[in-house]
């Protein structure tokens, strides 16, 4: 049972996943910290107004609509940045587990056909008299 997983884990391109792991892990950190940091920068704006203030001034809360928005973009292109990392690693193992179930299906013919030829040798070294 343990030589199948050994075989899937030794195909995996390690070198690939262990290079990437960096820029994956600090897209996710850094993913991580701007929603966990996102509801108190929704609120407010650079004047110290919140943006749902009816009273605050039509220029500062469009000025801070617009910040917001590029905020929400560059961290829309940060994850998208990030998805696209783990996609290709994704990619990457699923080639290499199919590659890997490509070869488990040659040995097992090659198992099916060497299995009853050495089966059939052996019987027939018994039946000859020594």
């Amino acid at each position: 049972m343990a030589a199948p997983w050994f075989a899937l884990f030794s195909a995996i391109p390690w070198t690939d996943v262990i290079t990437h792991a960096p820029t994956v892990a600090k897209g996710a950190k850094k993913l991580w910290q701007q929603i966990s940091s996102r509801k108190a920068a929704d609120t407010e704006t650079p004047g110290g107004s919140t943006v749902a203030d009816p009273v605050a001034r039509p220029e500062a809360r469009i000025a801070a609509l617009e910040t917001r928005l590029a905020e929400s973009d560059a961290r829309q292109q940060e994850s998208a940045e990030l998805l696209a990392a783990l996609a290709s690693q994704n990619a990457d193992l699923v080639r290499a587990t199919e590659e890997l179930r490509r070869r488990v299906r040659i040995l097992s013919i090659g198992l099916g056909i060497a299995l009853p030829l050495a089966l059939a040798a052996l019987a027939i070294s018994f039946q000859r008299p020594v």
